[in-house]
């Protein structure tokens, strides 16, 4: 069975979020992963004409659970939550927490536990596809705010993302790219191919990022150290 993986912008005029909908070929179903806004969602899904069976909530930031429930309401979708942010994810049927494999319209996704953004965040993980759904912990050559975890938490998480295979593609919850560019990084030759993909990704298009890619230009991820993290902040 083969899966399309539909990014969606979200919140354009103010956070840049993203959804994302994961369908299978010659099925209706889709799952979304961080139903930011409900209308930029519930339109593409008319168009596709697709059915959302599950959200998927990384974390419990009002920009990534807007949509829920609206979504819940049409649909009568399964929303899955962390464990530890439950009681804060709007609509949240089901918890779920580190190493919880879920078997979704033939598709398995490993709950990767990943604090530091937030205490609970998770990350989402296609190991079969090697696509990570990173939320607000990873983003293209940046990482996410600590709004309640410390250095060091997040820290472990990003060593976790680092300890999969290079070849995973990366899917954040923001299009923060060219805000987080390096300076000169544009000028950079071998940087050509992932400008490329940025541009690609800021028309709505789909052009993910590499692990690899991630930890050849990502100061955050070049760090080996927790010294050296911090130094970046």
């Amino acid at each position: 069975m083969t899966h399309q993986i539909i990014p969606i912008l979200c919140n354009e005029k103010h956070m840049a979020n993203y959804a994302y909908l994961i369908t299978a070929d010659n099925s209706p179903n889709t799952i979304i992963i961080d139903a930011a806004e409900a209308n930029p969602i519930l339109a593409e899904l008319e168009q596709r004409h697709l059915t959302p069976t599950h959200i998927l909530t990384t974390h419990h930031h009002f920009d990534h659970v807007e949509g829920n429930i609206a979504l819940k309401e049409k649909y009568n979708c399964e929303i899955i939550a962390p464990e530890k942010e439950f009681n804060k994810i709007p609509g949240a049927t089901l918890a779920v927490k580190e190493g919880d494999i879920l078997n979704i319209n033939g598709l398995e996704i490993e709950v990767i536990e990943a604090p530091g953004h937030t205490l609970g965040h998770v990350l989402y993980y296609l190991p079969k596809e090697l696509k990570l759904f990173t939320g607000d912990v990873l983003f293209n050559l940046c990482v996410g705010g600590l709004f309640e975890g410390t250095p060091s938490q997040m820290f472990t998480s990003l060593q976790k993302i680092k300890s999969l295979p290079d070849t995973t593609e990366i899917f954040p919850g923001h299009e923060y790219t060219r805000s987080c560019l390096p300076k000169d990084f544009a000028t950079t030759p071998q940087a050509k191919a992932y400008i490329n993909k940025m541009l690609a990704r800021e028309q709505g298009l789909f052009a993910p990022a590499t692990l690899q890619e991630e930890k050849e230009f990502n100061p955050y991820l070049k760090a080996n150290t927790l010294s050296e993290f911090i130094e970046q902040e």
